[in-house]
């Protein structure tokens, strides 16, 4: 009887070492677990790219923007070759930078729209590491000096803002409703912690992003901000394919967005509305500027 007792013991001492084992090795390799463990904003909720090719072929100015001492950033201004019918103020989301994603610009580019593509620290040729405070003050003075830009134009301004850029272009949103004439959101975050809930791969980390929202920005969060933008038209795209933000993100920012307000469900892949769907999304924001 003790042999057994013996052999079990060893036996549950193995387990409890194997899962053990498996959870260190799990942590230290698994960048996205680690800082949800962490609460390392730079590495969970950012993706940023170096690679600055892409643009050939546009007509477009590079603008250096000091925001700080220690944080210079670049954003790009991309000039329609037809006669302007409105500018574009674009905010990206968690992948690529500016000038990454510049092809998903060409379809309001070629339609008449001038485009302004904010970026922020870490991204393209920045220096610095993105966080939420951060990405917000680069995207404020980028818009401050994007309406410098196109102050003696009467043309119609519009705030299009992609998956976690989504929240951003709410916030600017709010923040400048005399300046802004339409929002345009595709595949856009409900808050932060909603996505931290989402992507949560064990049970005590979905717990903690729930019971925990003093862990997340509590400056913007989209589904909240979104109340508070009155008479702007709003344009909110969101895919029922969306393998990286649920189509939830778009119902709920819908719901709470106030008149006049459209929601436009695709089969695109995220934020790609502009790539393959050219024709119908330039109709509805001519639509929605008129």
């Amino acid at each position: 009887m003790k042999r057994i007792l013996k052999i079990t013991g060893f036996a549950i001492l193995m387990v409890v070492f194997v899962i053990i084992g498996f959870a260190i090795y799990k942590y230290q390799t698994d960048e996205v677990l680690k800082a949800m463990i962490n609460h390392d904003e730079s590495k969970l909720a950012y993706s940023p790219s170096k690679d600055t090719i892409g643009a050939d072929g546009y007509d477009y100015k590079e603008y250096q923007l000091q925001v700080n001492d220690s944080i210079t950033t670049y954003n790009y201004f991309f000039k329609t070759k037809k006669k302007c019918k409105g500018y574009v103020f674009f905010i990206h989301g968690s992948g690529g930078n500016a000038i990454y994603l510049s092809n998903l610009y060409k379809t309001l580019i070629d339609a008449g729209f001038s485009v302004y593509a904010a970026d922020w620290r870490g991204y393209g040729k920045a220096d610095g590491s993105p966080n939420y405070r951060g990405v917000l003050r680069d995207t404020e003075v980028a818009f401050d000096d994007f309406l410098t830009r196109i102050k003696s134009d009467s043309l119609k301004t519009i705030v299009y803002g992609v998956s976690l850029g989504g929240q951003l272009a709410i916030k600017i949103t709010k923040d400048n409703l005399n300046d802004v004439d339409a929002l345009v959101l595709d595949g856009a975050f409900e808050s932060a912690q909603q996505i931290a809930i989402d992507y949560a791969p064990f049970d005590f980390l979905k717990n903690r992003a729930k019971n925990h929202p003093e862990d997340f920005n509590q400056i913007y969060i989209g589904v909240r901000d979104i109340k508070e933008i009155r008479n702007t038209p709003k344009l909110i795209i969101h895919s029922l394919n969306d393998l990286n933000v649920s189509i939830n993100h778009g119902n709920n920012l819908f719901n709470n967005a106030l008149e006049p307000k459209e929601f436009w469900r695709t089969n695109t892949s995220h934020i790609m509305t502009l790539r393959d769907l050219p024709d119908e999304t330039i109709e509805r924001i001519e639509r929605l500027i008129q």
